[in-house]
């Protein structure tokens, strides 16, 4: 099991990578953004998703306890945020790259924490 939870936090740790690098542009172009997006967020989130479902199944957590459903609805509006700012050039910026980081910490601080 202890794989499973590196493994997860290997996934988590590109998601957050890869937010970052999308949604911050500084005087990165669009091209190396999207690849942020689309290498490091995608596969992170896959991978921090079907681990955390393994963990839950494993661990003999329920699925619809408010703190996985809060998790899911959290990464989902990160990830639509993180796909906004490298769809198009000009779109990155503070406010999307704001919305990014924060549902992002919102998501682990939901899973660390776990509130009933």
């Amino acid at each position: 099991m202890l794989w499973l939870r590196f493994l997860k936090l290997v996934g988590v740790l590109a998601l957050a990578a890869g937010t970052v690098g999308a949604v911050f542009p500084g005087d990165v172009p669009l091209k190396v953004r999207r690849r942020f997006a689309f290498l490091l967020v995608g596969p992170g989130l896959l991978l921090s998703w079907g681990l955390g479902f393994a963990l839950a199944v494993r661990l003999r957590l329920p699925l619809l306890s408010t703190w996985v459903v809060g998790s899911l609805g959290l990464s989902l509006l990160s990830l639509q945020a993180v796909l906004y700012c490298a769809g198009r050039e000009g779109r990155a910026g503070w406010a999307p790259g704001l919305l990014a980081v924060l549902t992002l910490l919102g998501t682990v601080a939901l899973m660390v924490w776990r509130p009933s």
